[in-house]
Parts: structure tokens; sequence; C-alpha cells
């Protein structure tokens, strides 16, 4: 039996040997390991504020991670996004180069770099009526490409949201016509469900003149700067090639994970290999040519939430006020006043043909306040000048009509009125033309 005195000494050795242990610093890996990305969740879209939404983390405080955690840069991905959605027309109103106009969105531009979201997402509805007679469409209601305006103007939107530090995403609900070309000016799009990627035929439609030649290098220009549309948004320019000349093909071959492009049918999956139509697409031949960075809901309600599901965000806020406001009422604004200078131009040819006799001089100054009117809506909305050329208002001869009409008035008012009234019947209006 060992003495009491052996055992003593035993147990005092352990507890130093503990103790010891104890006291050596605990290891750290050499680095931080970097944070792998969080699988995908349904994103939770947060009720609007009267604000900007908070960029921090939603963890209460008593649970927050340590600093020097692996787990900080997951939180930090997952902080709420402010997302401002920026609408490029609507069902029904969604004209490119008038309801979809540089001037709303010098606008948009400003009031995103006021609010600086984390996520602009643009949500384009330009579709242009389906050429079917007995439906019933109205020509009118078509978009309208009169010059390098458009472009100049998306480009100055694209480079202001740059600028404020945003990510910029294109969600196409439809594109068909001119339409197209903005649904392919952003690099990170997708589609709905059920759009359309198509109808750049119309290009054809703006080149044509009688002169063989002149018409051949008109063509070559105007689908030069339609291109350019889709090379600032990162395709290749056989794409918009295809989808504009009838005499183009297209097709695509699979080399890994990456998708080339040729002009010709030659490739493993062909487009278009006919010589009397141009290239379109669906969402779904979009999205498996790598067109598109995938395919979202078409209902309002969960458009957004699956885009943002799709993109990796877990929780994102959309701004109040955001873009939508400011163009809507701007179209609101340019249809309105559109219907205006229709009923006014009416009111100056009836003005115009009782412009004679006795009041030959009330009625001409009642056309001149007309005409005065209806071309300060012309500078007010460029759009209502383009679309008020259909019913035979355009905006040059107006104005060769009202310096006209001044002239007139003028010569009333120094000569003495005559027995008959003057120079007689104005003309009533018609024969202004569409141009200017």
């Amino acid at each position: 039996m060992k003495s009491p005195l052996i055992l003593t000494a035993a147990v005092a050795l352990a507890v130093l040997a503990v103790d010891a242990v104890a006291q050596q610093p605990q290891s750290r890996p050499g680095s931080t390991p970097k944070a792998t990305k969080p699988v995908a969740t349904k994103p939770v879209a947060t009720k609007p504020s009267s604000g900007k939404p908070a960029s921090g983390s939603a963890t209460p405080a008593a649970q927050a991670p340590a600093k020097d955690s692996a787990a900080v840069p997951a939180a930090e991905s997952e902080r709420v996004k402010s997302v401002y959605v920026v609408p490029m027309g609507f069902p029904g109103t969604g004209q490119f180069g008038l309801d979809i106009h540089p001037m709303v969105y010098e606008k948009v531009s400003a009031d995103i770099a006021e609010k600086k979201p984390d996520i602009v997402v643009y949500v384009l509805h330009s579709a242009d009526v389906d050429q079917v007679a007995y439906m019933g469409d109205d020509p009118t209601e078509r978009g309208i490409f009169e010059d390098d305006s458009m472009r100049d103007g998306m480009r100055k939107l694209k480079e202001a949201v740059k600028q404020s530090g945003a990510e910029q995403v294109m969600v196409i609900r439809d594109a068909v016509g001119y339409g197209a070309l903005l649904g392919l000016y952003w690099p990170d799009m997708y589609m709905t469900s059920r759009a359309r990627l198509a109808g750049l035929n119309r290009i054809q439609e703006r080149t044509q003149v009688e002169d063989t030649e002149v018409r051949a290098k008109f063509q070559e220009a105007f689908v030069g700067i339609c291109n350019g549309f889709l090379v600032s948004g990162g395709y290749a320019d056989v794409i918009g090639l295809a989808m504009m000349r009838p005499e183009k093909m297209l097709s695509a071959t699979y080399k890994g994970r990456d998708i080339v492009w040729s002009d010709t049918d030659k490739g493993a999956w062909v487009v278009d290999n006919a010589a009397d139509r141009v290239a379109g697409f669906t969402a779904q031949s979009a999205e498996e040519l790598g067109l598109s960075d995938g395919t979202v809901a078409d209902e309002d309600g969960a458009m957004l939430e699956d885009l943002m599901f799709q993109r990796g965000i877990r929780e994102f806020q959309r701004i109040p006020s955001d873009g939508e406001a400011l163009v809507r009422a701007y179209v609101d604004g340019w249809r309105k006043s559109l219907e205006e200078c229709r009923k006014s131009f009416d009111s100056f040819q009836e003005a115009m043909g009782n412009a004679s006799g006795k009041e030959e001089k009330k009625y001409l100054s009642q056309a001149r306040t007309i005409l005065e009117r209806v071309l300060a809506a012309f500078k007010k909305y460029p759009a209502v000048a383009m679309r008020a050329r259909s019913f035979g208002a355009g905006k040059l001869q107006l104005e060769v009509e009202l310096e006209k009409i001044k002239e007139r008035i003028r010569g009333l008012s120094k000569s003495a009125p005559t027995k008959g009234g003057g120079s007689g019947k104005g003309p009533a209006g018609p024969g202004l033309g569409t141009g200017g």
C-alpha cells in the first residue's frame, strides 16, 4: 500500500499538468477560409418603408458571429438588398421611341443617383402590334426609330446607374419590334415564361427607298446603328444581323460550356436557315442557347421574387416610389397631351374654315392660339410631335402655317375692312402634311 505522502504528490503533479495544457494558446488556421456561396432559398420581399432600407444584417446582435469567423462574409451577403424597378413600357403602352423615350430616363437616372439602390431591374414590355389586318390592330401603336437619340439616351442611363454602384438586370416580359434592341442592351438578361424576343424585321421598313444602291447603303448604316445595342450588351453581332436581315442565317454550337454563334446553318442548333424570315427567340430557346440567364415567372407579384431567387438573393426590399412612378407619370402625361392635341387640331381646322368675312380676324386669332398651344405640347413632349404626324399635324408645317396666320392678322390690322370681309376663306387644315 502506497503511503499518503506519495498519493498527495501524484495528485499535485496531475493538477499542474492540466493547468499547463489549459494555459497554452489555442491553434488558429493560417487564414480565414473563404465563405462558401449560401444555398439559395426562396427570397422574402420585405414590406417597403418610407425610405431606403437599412443595409445592415438582420441578425440580432446577441446572435452575431465573431468577427474572425468564416460566417462574417456570409452574413454580409445575406443583408437586405434594395431593388429599384425601371419599367420600359407597360402592356399596351410600350412604344419604342415614344412611351420609351430618353427624356423620362434622364429623370430616372437622377432618382437612382439619389436613392442608390443595390440592384436596378429594367422591365421591358414593348411589343409592336402583330401585323394581321382582320384583328383590328392600330398601325399607329407601333414603335418609332427616328434617329440615334435612343441609343445615346440608353447609353447615358446605363452609365449613370453604373456610376451609382448598382447591379443592372434586364427582364423581358415581351419584346417584338424595335423594343428587342433594348432587351439585348444589358448583359444580365432574363425573360419571363411567355416573353418573345423578335420582330427586328421592322428595320426593313425603315430602309425602303426606290434607288437600289441608296437602299443598300442606308440599310447597312441603319443595321449598324441597331446592332450597336447588341454589341454594347456583349452579344455576338451575327445574332443581330440574323434578327434584322432575312438573308442572314444563324446557328450555334456548344464548345464545352461556351456557345459559339455562326452566321451559317452548320451549327449544332439551327436558329434560322430560311431566306425569307428573320431570327427570333422564345424564353425557352433563349435560355437553352445561353442568350438569357434564365426564365422567370410572368405574373407581377412573382416575377421579382423569382428573379431574386435565381440570382441567389435571400431577402430584398423594393424601394418605394421608384422608376415605375416616374415612367407611368410620363406615359400618362404624353398620351393625354396627344389626345388634347388631336382635338385642338380639329378645332384649328374648323377655325380656319370660318376665317372669312367680318369675323376673319377673330377666327384667325383663334387658330393662332390653338397652334401655339399645340406647338407648346410638341416642345414639352417630343413623342407628341412624332405621333401627331399620323393625323396630319407635322411640326414644321404647323410652324409655317402659324407664321402665315400671323402675317394675315397683321395685314388685317393695317388695312380697313372691306365689304365682303377681307381676303376670303383660309385653308381648312388638310394638306399641312406629316413631315417635321
